[in-house]
């Protein structure tokens, strides 16, 4: 059985290759999540703060987070996500967007199985993970602002 090993000529090449798939990985997860910021605080826009806090008391009514801990975070949500999805988009200290996005997820996920909807709470999860994916990658991005 004959066994392909690369020689050392294809090995820059190869390394070129890897470094040009993550760096569109990278694009990838920026797209999708600052996408994902960006639609959730679209769809809250019309309801304007006082409509999110309001939504947020109802679904946490009788949970055992606190009152101003749930109208504080369902005050600031709607910035932040837009906040996040520009910062994404503009590669800005990527590595520190990464890791602010994942807080925020790790946060929402929280609320949502104080809350009881353990499906949301799920869904959070997996786009925690994609954070991890765009934190990993961060370092492949070209497109950069400041780099």
């Amino acid at each position: 059985m004959q066994q392909d090993v690369l020689s050392p000529p294809d090995l820059p090449a190869t390394a070129e290759k890897l470094r040009r798939s993550l760096h569109c990985v990278s694009i990838l997860m920026r797209l999708a999540v600052g996408t994902l910021f960006l639609c959730a605080a679209i769809v809250k826009t019309p309801l304007g703060i006082s409509g999110i806090v309001a939504y947020y008391a109802s679904l946490l009514d009788h949970s055992l987070l606190p009152a101003i801990l749930v109208r504080t975070h369902a005050t600031l949500i709607l910035f932040f996500e837009y906040g996040l999805a520009i910062w994404l988009f503009s590669g800005w200290r990527l590595r520190l967007a990464w890791k602010a996005g994942g807080v925020l997820l790790v946060s929402l996920a929280v609320g949502m199985i104080f809350a009881g909807k353990y499906d949301v709470a799920s869904a959070n999860y997996i786009y925690v993970l994609l954070c991890a994916v765009g934190l990993l990658t961060s370092e492949f991005d070209r497109w950069q602002v400041g780099r």
